[in-house]
């Protein structure tokens, strides 16, 4: 079988090289080929270099981005094009720092391969953040409940069959939050514990801000049960209104409230139901502007983002290596 390594790396040269030896280590343990899709989310001073997979005896491609798309639209770059190649058995999503560790894809393929299993995601059973990363995600797991009614463990780290790696690649939501796209599709899961690497090279440029955006990315990919849930909030909130002005008319005509209180507590409740009530139609406006392209059309538009294509290419037995740049046409 041939499985697909889908890999974003941006500015990390050193961890990508140690991942190509990593992957090559576990590509001859296990006996499943692999083919690395290293997407270069617009890389400057520390691209990914094609010498790489030379030196760790791995094939493999590296998709040049025209620009920095972020870290979840690399991704789905790297799914779209994966998409299209042959005789694909498999597609590893994985990040490139070390965190993510080829040791766990045999288990993740294994997980993969049961009847009934569209996607294996990664289930971290040790974690090694912070006490304060640690208490802001446990906060935001409970709100991210709360928001949208779904539950969200897991990260990037996965492994697609064919028929997975058709949908993601064709759902817009892929480009958005990964994991989220993954619930969003109704995919059959199977969660495999693993344990977080430690990086290869370098510092993590994940801080605090990164992480809320991707944490509101997430949400983003539910929006329709988001504006659902707050639909009901804002009617659970009209029938709230409506109780407090008439228990505010009941007292003021038994004599029990002072000058004044009854014209400030319905005006508290009006102001705050229609102030609710504006900020859900803007919602609704705002995301019926939204268009949902066919599959197509989306790894279409995916694509695009590549300006240059380079590729290993053997011939015969995995002896000599041959590098080839393709560039993409110009429209």
């Amino acid at each position: 079988m041939t499985v697909a390594i889908v890999t974003p790396v941006f500015e990390d040269q050193e961890s990508f090289a140690e991942l190509c030896k990593r992957l090559a280590e576990a590509e001859r343990a296990s006996g499943v080929k692999f083919h690395i899709i290293a997407v270069d989310d617009g890389s400057l001073s520390a691209p990914p270099q094609l010498s790489a997979l030379h030196a760790a005896g791995v094939s493999g491609e590296i998709l040049r981005l025209a620009r920095n798309v972020g870290h979840q639209m690399a991704i789905a770059v790297g799914l779209a094009h994966a998409y299209a190649l042959a005789d694909i058995t498999a597609c590893i999503v994985m990040d490139s720092d070390g965190e993510d560790t080829p040791q766990s894809i045999p288990g993740l393929l294994q997980a993969v391969r049961r009847e009934g299993v569209d996607v294996a995601v990664a289930q971290r059973a040790k974690r090694s953040e912070t006490l304060t990363f640690q208490a802001f995600y446990a906060v935001y797991k409970r709100l991210f409940k709360l928001a949208t009614g779904q539950v969200l463990r897991f990260g990037n780290f996965m492994a697609l069959t064919p028929r997975a790696l058709e949908r993601m690649s064709g759902m817009y939501e892929t480009s958005t939050h990964v994991a989220a796209a993954v619930v969003k599709a109704r995919l059959r899961r199977a969660d495999v514990p693993t344990d977080r690497g430690t990086r290869y090279a370098g510092q993590s440029r994940m801080n605090f801000p990164s992480l809320v955006l991707h944490g509101m990315r997430a949400v983003m990919v539910f929006s329709d049960l988001v504006l659902t849930r707050m639909a009901l909030a804002l009617v659970a909130m009209a029938a709230t209104v409506v109780l407090v002005v008439i228990a505010a008319l009941e007292a003021k005509l038994l004599g029990a409230t002072t000058p004044g209180w009854v014209t400030l507590v319905t005006g508290f409740a009006l102001t705050l139901f229609v102030q609710t009530g504006l900020f859900t139609m803007i919602t609704l406006i705002v995301s019926s502007l939204g268009r949902v392209d066919t599959p197509p059309r989306v790894r279409g538009r995916a694509l695009e983002y590549v300006s240059e294509i380079e590729r290993t290419e053997t011939s015969g037995a995995a002896l000599g290596f041959t590098v080839a740049a393709v560039r993409r046409p110009a429209e």
